[in-house]
């Protein structure tokens, strides 16, 4: 039997943090270790976490003056215990997961599969992260170069993938496309989520941070359209503050749930297992994982198209997605003609779940990225 394959897992995020870049790169880093391949953990990821004020602020303002900054020195520190750990634990290949910056200090002659959800121009474009034009050039040099000195590209959407493409000059034959998982350590069992057939009142569910990009504003006054229809409704909100002006008695705010604290992980799977919609009139996004959750949890999803949902959300499936011009009138018709046909709904529920169990989980990624990483050591 042919020796597992090892791959160099190259990030300078903290991949065991639940909630380092929203846990992503900690459930990828799972999945991968279930994979018969020899995982090889490079960096310290743990010791870095006393900078990560650094690096958000790093994200703000672009790569400028990097080398010349404390930053840059602890990237520098950075690739110096990485190098050090490739001569005594060589690798076959490695796994670059949302590692531009990191990559761009790095010189190795081993493949490389460099994995992203988006591109600066569309994080320039969408999330205004550039603080001048400048930023923006350096960061975009920089992209350039990484692209071209990655074997293979990965991507969570087509989106993500075409900017890469247009706007980077990626060769389209390096590219895949693989969506992403649900960061969640449970599952619920099927007959788990039919319990929430049983409850008359319409529970949304609204998770994010941003209340403005991520349309919260929609999603309240959805709420307020669903309850002047005759719609028995509530709306759940997780991880934001609304304007103190914002206030309703079907209205429920938690600030912040934390996934490393098993009591709030808990709070959030129950919220998940009696919600009958999560609503997320998001105006700007990349791949949001929450959604890949919700469809693990039977939730069909209301949302925009916008970014790389398309990849995700399949209109009528696992969800729908509305225009961005979309009002909230518009978002309360189409749950209330969902909700209110009990037939309909239970089968959107159904598909929802059939959409996470066959592409929206973790394992079915890693299942791709392990062959992607097969394929680049083949072509090399």
């Amino acid at each position: 039997m042919a020796q597992p394959i090892r791959i160099g897992f190259f990030s300078v995020q903290n991949y065991m943090d639940k909630n380092a870049f929203s846990g992503t790169i900690y459930y990828m880093h799972k999945a991968l270790r279930k994979r018969n391949i020899k995982l090889v953990n490079l960096g310290l990821p743990r010791r870095y976490f006393q900078w990560r004020k650094l690096l958000s602020y790093a994200e703000k303002v672009g790569f400028v003056r990097l080398k010349n900054s404390q930053l840059g020195e602890q990237y520098e520190k950075f690739i110096t215990v990485v190098q050090r750990q490739l001569k005594s634990t060589p690798c076959d290949l490695l796994f670059a997961p949302v590692a531009s910056k990191e990559l761009s200090f790095l010189e190795t002659n081993l493949p490389i599969v460099f994995l992203s959800d988006a591109t600066p121009k569309l994080l320039h474009d969408t999330y205004k992260i550039f603080l001048t034009e400048e930023d923006f050039r350096t960061a975009s040099n920089v992209e350039t170069a990484v692209l071209s000195k990655a074997n293979k590209i990965v991507y969570s959407s087509g989106w993500a993938a075409h900017s890469a493409v247009c706007d980077y000059g990626a060769a389209a034959n390096k590219i895949n496309v693989v969506p992403f998982g649900a960061n969640l350590d449970i599952v619920p069992d099927v007959n788990e989520i039919r319990q929430k057939y049983r409850h008359q009142r319409c529970r949304l569910l609204f998770i994010g941070k941003n209340w403005q990009r991520k349309g919260a504003d929609v999603a309240f006054q959805t709420l307020v359209s669903l309850l002047k229809m005759g719609i028995d409704a509530e709306l759940i909100m997780v991880g934001t503050v609304p304007p103190a002006e914002i206030q309703h008695e079907r209205l429920t705010v938690i600030p912040f749930l934390n996934k490393n604290v098993p009591q709030q992980q808990e709070k959030l799977n129950k919220l998940l297992l009696e919600s009958h919609f999560l609503l997320l009139p998001t105006r700007a996004d990349c791949s949001p994982i929450v959604i890949c959750e919700a469809n693990a949890y039977g939730i069909p999803v209301i949302t925009s198209d916008v970014g790389g949902i398309p990849a995700i959300v399949k209109n009528g499936r696992n969800g729908y997605m509305l225009p961005l011009s979309a009002s909230s009138h518009e978002y309360a018709d189409l749950i209330a003609t969902n909700f209110v046909n009990k037939d309909a709904y239970e089968q959107l529920v159904r598909l929802s779940r059939e959409e996470y169990d066959t592409r929206l989980n973790w394992d079915k990624w890693a299942e791709n990225l392990h062959q992607i990483m097969v394929n680049t050591l083949e072509g090399v």
